[in-house]
């Protein structure tokens, strides 16, 4: 006998119990599986029940418990229309002689009930290009043209100087994870590194060697580090300072323009465009975000989780590409894993609210995708990749992850038509 119990909006309780005959029958099931085990003392198929239950009980128990959630959780599916989000959790499990009783439960999709979502009032900004704005492109051009040069042998580290060093870490005179790099660069000042890590830095030559001491703040996320003073042995490889650049015809020519003129014709081009896209995606987020608060709902923790770690894992990558590891940013910001997810947490709730109603909007309007819609989206992203259409494809084949890439993309696609839909139904 089977229950299915609703204990909230994302979970549902399912309780089974087996009794006499059905447990029975299930053992029996499971032990002619055990018949031709190799058991000390008797030939293999000729192994007595009980002994085979007490040799193999555990394992025996495993099946018998894989059974009944496999059978038992795919009734449950299907009678009561539930839409799972994540593995079952097993809440209880009893075995007896005679008696078997089983409590799982089940983490689902809650029902979502829409708010208004068609002719949502935002206001829309708008485009404004002056001058102001133009000199201040112009400006950070200029800025951003800047060269780094190497200064000379006796040149004393400054402020804002980019220090290339070999640092290794020390507490009670031994060395500690995460405490040691080579060719690092520094900008002086940037208030990367803890205490007055960068400031005892400046004054120092290329060549220098010498101890830097800090300590690590109280609130440092590796607790064996928290509060306590380290010593750093320094190597200073190299020193960086900007160049400035002048604004003039040269460095128009130098970044790709015909003169200072066409420079500031074509930054005030940029800037509408960049302006345009930015008001655009503006309206469109306001539209979203009116849309989804319009929507009382509470989300599964487990999908917030997911999205939290689906979050991490990019930072991870984007940290990967400079060199560095998760674990040595958390050593160098004093950061820590529980206070990433716990800083995360609400972008991440929002971020998967949003998902979910823009999902339930796109089924409500029957919002579809078709093949050409699908190669489409990959020609686009073979435009921005700068690669042909058929390399994407090869690609994902070869890792095995076409399926998952297609239907990817066709979720993407759906998401856009969906919102797409709400910004033409706005005024």
């Amino acid at each position: 006998m089977a229950t299915v119990k609703k204990l909230n909006e994302t979970t549902y309780e399912v309780t089974v119990t087996k009794t006499d005959n059905e447990v029975k029958n299930m053992k029996e099931h499971v032990l002619s599986h055990f018949k031709n085990a190799k058991v000390s003392g008797f030939r293999p198929g000729h192994v007595p029940n009980d002994v085979l239950e007490k040799k193999f009980k555990k394992e025996i128990n495993e099946e018998i418990l894989n059974h009944i959630i496999s059978e038992e959780y795919t009734k449950a599916v299907s009678e009561n229309n539930l839409k799972p989000i994540a593995n079952i959790k097993l809440e209880k499990y009893e075995v007896e002689n005679d008696k078997i009783e089983v409590v799982f439960t089940i983490p689902v999709l809650p029902e979502i009930k829409l708010g208004e979502y068609k002719g949502i009032e935002v206001e829309k900004e708008k485009l404004e290009v002056n001058d102001e704005k133009i000199n201040e492109e112009m400006e950070r051009l200029r800025a951003n043209a800047a060269k780094l040069k190497e200064v000379e042998d006796n040149a004393e580290a400054q402020l804002n100087d980019v220090t290339n060093i070999n640092f290794e870490g020390f507490m009670d005179g031994q060395p500690f994870d995460g405490g040691k790099a080579e060719g690092f660069d520094l900008t002086l000042g940037s208030k990367s590194f803890i205490d007055t890590f960068e400031d005892q830095i400046v004054g120092h030559k290329k060549g220098d060697e010498f101890d830097v001491n800090v300590t690590f703040p109280e609130n440092y996320g590796a607790e064996n580090l928290a509060g306590k003073p380290a010593l750093f042995k320094v190597k200073v490889n190299s020193i960086k300072r900007k160049e400035e650049a002048e604004l003039n015809d040269d460095l128009a020519k130098e970044l790709g323009y015909d003169s200072i003129e066409d420079m500031r014709n074509k930054t005030k081009e940029n800037i509408i465009k960049r302006e345009e896209n930015r008001i655009e995606n503006d309206f469109r987020n306001k539209i979203i975000e009116k849309v989804t608060n319009a929507v009382d709902l509470k989300v599964p923790e487990e999908l917030t989780e997911k999205e939290i770690q689906y979050k991490i894992n990019e930072f991870s990558q984007q940290l990967q590409m400079q060199g560095i590891s998760l674990n040595q940013y958390f050593e160098m910001t004093g950061q820590s894993m529980e206070k990433m997810k716990e800083t995360m947490k609400e972008g991440a709730e929002k971020s998967v609210k949003t998902q979910l109603v823009l999902d339930k909007i796109a089924n409500v309007e029957k919002i579809t995708v078709t093949d050409e819609d699908v190669d489409k989206e990959i020609e686009r992203m073979a435009e921005i990749y700068r690669v042909e259409k058929n390399v994407i494809l090869e690609d994902v084949k070869k890792s095995g992850n076409y399926a998952r890439f297609i239907d990817n993309t066709k979720y993407q696609i759906v998401s856009k038509k969906t919102v797409d839909f709400l910004v033409n139904e706005a005024k």
